[in-house]
């Protein structure tokens, strides 16, 4: 698809590629493997500036990625299109024509744009969810008074086609369209979908069978079109009955996994004999795949969040898999956990290569921490065995309570989302007792001791200002998910412990890190 070539005769060298993105890579490539050049992050390259490179008369090198799209919205990737490009990350938001185009990428939870419910809820509950004995408008409000459609309706489905059929008429060059559900899990259960759920094992054959026959539809007048639809939450497992038809994009989501462990981790509770088996049921069912992945925790984007194993695993079994299209989702308004460069520079190698050995990966990672913080980097790669080592035996999933953000649920609607988003740490405050970083908060000292050695052996003000952004996840475990009782400190530790906090903002604000969803979401201070 985006792949390329570099090959030389007697006279030439010649770079080369399917798309013009492709022909940009080739160069990146020639770059890398004959100049030595690197780009590990927007502010971090490696430019040779003497020597000579020779090509050997002759030479001949293609190489291609076996997902189609790339994406990652890791907060470098996600800002810097030049950075992005060079990370062949192909889907990522900004990128423009003078980096050879971008793969295209539609969003989802389509059915309230498809059939929507200010148009013809009044007049027709019935194309609706049937939930709990009531009709509910098709919605992707966030409250519990919406739901889906009904989608044994002859008349959503003649809408929802119709309309699908219309944008790709008004957008000849469309290549996927999204049919898929809100999001919201209060699917309908009137008497038809109830039955077509049993017969099909759940709910996700009732939407196979509808989201099929509008591919149907859209084959006789685009043959070159995918209909992409969501395996997630209600619908994640794989339909008994009903396979995808040949041009359905399958997009499933890992929202609910482990991330410490590997999706086919046999010793992972979470994962073994679910998400695991899941993948595999969807092989069968499904030509074309897609993989949402999350590499981020979103209930504290500034807090440890150990997944490079699991990266790097993921990616050879999403390949197996057959997926051709990947999404990481980290988080785009802002920096997170303690190497979030580290982690955006190594989901753009994994997804161009997901077969590289962990020879090749190590190799990928040293290069980085020793561009990146200089002569202290053995230190950081010494803190990120400590990260590892203290979460081997915990489920970590992409929302798990690092801190006291959402300490205060309660059953009112949306008081979790309106306490983390109101959340700002302060000294002295309570500690979660219970996180997935309770080994790790064990080991705070010789943690917080590894980054105080790299720092002293930084020798240029950029390599200390990463040294500085790298410590932040554990100054924050340590400042604010750590026991501090002002009643037994003395004067000078709370004065120590307070400058340190205070030190804590200042640098929060200077990397403009944001500290949960909610708080990104409502650009809270």
């Amino acid at each position: 698809y985006d792949g390329f070539r570099i090959m030389s005769d007697e006279e030439n060298l010649y770079l080369d590629g399917n798309l013009e993105r492709g022909t940009l890579y080739a160069a990146y490539e020639l770059a890398e493997k004959f100049l030595g050049y690197r780009a590990f992050a927007p502010d971090c390259e490696v430019i040779p500036k003497t020597g000579e490179a020779e090509i050997p008369k002759g030479y001949e090198y293609t190489s291609s990625s076996v997902f189609e799209m790339r994406l990652c919205s890791n907060y470098p990737i996600y800002r810097d299109r030049r950075f992005g490009s060079l990370c062949r990350i192909n889907g990522y938001g900004k990128a423009g024509d003078e980096f050879g185009g971008k793969a295209e990428l539609k969003g989802g939870h389509s059915f309230e744009r498809l059939c929507p419910p200010a148009v013809y809820f009044d007049e027709h509950p019935e194309y609706y969810s049937l939930y709990e004995g009531k009709r509910i408008p098709g919605s992707n409000a966030q409250n519990a008074t919406v739901g889906q459609l009904c989608l044994t309706n002859s008349d959503v489905l003649k809408i929802v086609t119709d309309n699908i059929l219309t944008s790709l008429r008004e957008n000849p060059n469309t290549r996927i369209v999204d049919v898929s559900q809100n999001d919201n899990a209060r699917y309908c259960q009137c008497e038809k979908c109830a039955a077509s759920d049993a017969r099909e094992g759940g709910p996700t054959g009732t939407l196979i069978r509808f989201v099929n026959a509008v591919a149907e539809a859209v084959e006789k007048e685009f043959p070159n079109v995918l209909v992409q639809t969501f395996a997630y939450q209600y619908t994640r497992e794989a339909p008994k009955v009903t396979r995808a038809r040949h041009n359905v994009l399958i997009r499933y989501c890992t929202i609910e996994a482990c991330f410490r462990h590997s999706i086919d981790d046999p010793n992972c509770k979470l994962n073994s004999g679910v998400f695991h088996q899941e993948l595999l049921d969807w092989q069968k069912m499904a030509d074309n795949l897609y993989i949402y992945d999350y590499t981020v925790n979103y209930r504290c984007y500034v807090a440890p969040f150990p997944n490079l194993i699991s990266l790097w695993k993921n990616a050879g079994f999403y390949a197996d898999c057959n997926a051709k299209y990947i999404y990481e989702s980290d988080t785009a308004s802002g920096r997170s956990g303690a190497c979030s460069d580290l982690r955006g520079y190594l989901t753009g190698k994994l997804l161009w290569n997901p077969y590289m050995s962990r020879e090749e990966y190590e190799n990928h990672i040293v290069e980085f921490l020793k561009a990146y913080y200089g002569k202290g980097w053995k230190y950081v790669a010494e803190y990120l065995k400590l990260e590892h080592e203290s979460t081997e035996d915990f489920d970590m999933t992409c929302f798990e309570c690092a801190d006291i953000a959402n300490a205060f649920d309660a059953p009112f609607p949306n008081i979790g989302e309106y306490m983390a988003g109101e959340y700002l740490p302060k000294a002295y405050q309570a500690h979660h007792p219970k996180t997935y970083l309770n080994g790790f908060t064990e080991r705070i000292e010789e943690a917080k001791a590894l980054w105080s050695k790299a720092y002293e052996l930084a020798e240029t003000d950029l390599e200390r200002e990463h040294v500085t952004l790298g410590r932040m996840a554990t100054d924050y475990i340590d400042l604010f998910n750590t026991p501090h009782d002002k009643k037994t400190m003395t004067a000078e530790e709370k004065a120590a412990y307070e400058a340190r906090v205070e030190s804590y903002f200042a640098n929060k604000e200077k990397f403009k890190l944001c500290y949960n969803l909610w708080t990104a979401r409502y650009n809270s201070r």
